[in-house]
């Protein structure tokens, strides 16, 4: 077995332990409130394909993710051919795409349904694209006009990039681009300005993990101020800066305005190990070290999102718990299902919108949450997390 084939049997080694602990989340998981609006309403193209996923192979957890997983399949081999064309060896991209798929951004949308994920395809395939034929993929731009508001970013990225090149005719494609963009969905600036800079900047933390997030805006800057000039480049720091701008005026969207600077942890990974591989080894232990240092926070907050369930367990009050959201639902409905009940009425409408999903309708009796007794009890590992009663 030559080099080639076996690192493509690492990659995808890699890839498959990487599905593996994303569907080991979802089993334990519910659908959210947002989960379910996005199902019900129809309206987005991720919703479409789950309502098709759902209706072809039955209504529960793993079919209502699955374009999120043959998605995040995607993205990780499109990582995986960015960085074979900028890093030296192959070992090199198996390191990036194991960073990536460690990343909590990335475990998140393997496990949440959004269309973040389908818009970080196109941005990768693009980025893709003109690394490889040094070519704008100008079909995909066009479709990810009707994708998502986000698309906005990739196409002033790909203005500014254009200027840089001095190449007109793309300037005017992406001005044209975004403007259609912009009237279909347009950037929602209204009300009270209410400055969220460092919030936004500590979701930005959370999602690649604070000392990672911190050496990837130091790469960014390295990558520029030595003009290595890349689409790829443009998109990461475009996504970045606008985050930033519009938050010190208000909240912004992860999911609209974040997602695409993912798409420069080759750059990143490209860095690391050009610090390291021009330094005589006696001098190398340092940058070694700095690397570790982030490698070992973002394993641990990746360990968080896995085992997020273990942690509600040990917690003292699930009842206030933010990972709340996301469990419950799912068992309450087995057990009216045991009971032969397809029908409540609970106050909580959105605990009402989850269970829809899994065909409790609204009507029949009434099914309330209760501190103590209750018939419908609900228990994680012999821990009882919650009580109703009908």
């Amino acid at each position: 077995m030559n080099i080639i084939n076996r690192a493509n049997l690492y990659f995808l080694i890699v890839s498959c332990v990487s599905i593996c602990v994303i569907l080991w989340i979802i089993n334990g998981i519910s659908i959210s409130y947002n989960e379910a609006l996005l199902y019900f309403e129809n309206k987005k193209i991720i919703a479409k394909l789950a309502n098709l996923s759902t209706q072809a192979f039955g209504v529960n957890d793993f079919t209502l993710r699955f374009p999120n997983l043959a998605f995040h399949f995607i993205n990780l081999l499109l990582i995986y051919l960015i960085s074979n064309r900028i890093l030296k060896y192959k070992i090199d991209s198996l390191l990036c795409v194991g960073i990536y798929a460690l990343l909590p951004a990335v475990i998140m949308q393997g496990v949440l349904l959004n269309e973040s994920i389908i818009v970080l395809s196109i941005v990768l395939f693009v980025c893709y694209v003109e690394l490889v034929n040094e070519k704008i993929a100008y079909p995909l731009f066009v479709l990810a006009i009707f994708i998502s508001p986000s698309a906005f970013i990739v196409f002033l990225a790909l203005f500014l990039y254009s200027l840089h090149k001095k190449k007109l005719e793309i300037a005017i494609f992406a001005l044209i681009c975004f403007g259609i963009n912009m009237y279909i969905y347009g950037i929602n600036i209204s009300g009270r300005p209410s400055g969220k800079f460092l919030e936004v900047v500590g979701e930005l933390s959370l999602l690649y993990s604070p000392p990672l997030f911190i050496y990837y805006v130091y790469t960014l800057y390295r990558n520029f101020s030595r003009n290595k000039i890349t689409l790829l480049l443009y998109v990461s720091v475009t996504s970045l800066l606008v985050s930033f701008i519009l938050s010190i005026r208000q909240g912004i969207d992860k999911e609209v305005f974040l997602v695409m600077s993912l798409c420069g942890i080759p750059l990143m990974v490209r860095q690391f190990l050009s610090d390291i591989r021009i330094r005589l080894p006696m001098f190398q232990n340092s940058y070694k070290n700095r690397f570790l240092i982030v490698l070992i926070f973002l394993v641990f907050e990746a360990m968080l999102l896995i085992f997020s369930k273990q942690i509600y367990l040990i917690s003292n009050n699930t009842d206030n718990l933010f990972l709340n959201q996301f469990y419950i639902a799912k068992e309450i409905s087995i057990e009216l299902k045991k009971k032969n009940i397809s029908k409540v009425k609970i106050d909580d409408k959105k605990m009402q919108k989850r269970l829809k999903f899994y065909g409790i309708d609204e009507g029949g009796q009434r099914l309330k949450k209760v501190s103590r007794n209750g018939n419908i009890i609900i228990n994680y590992n012999g821990r009882i997390v919650a009580r109703y009663a009908i």
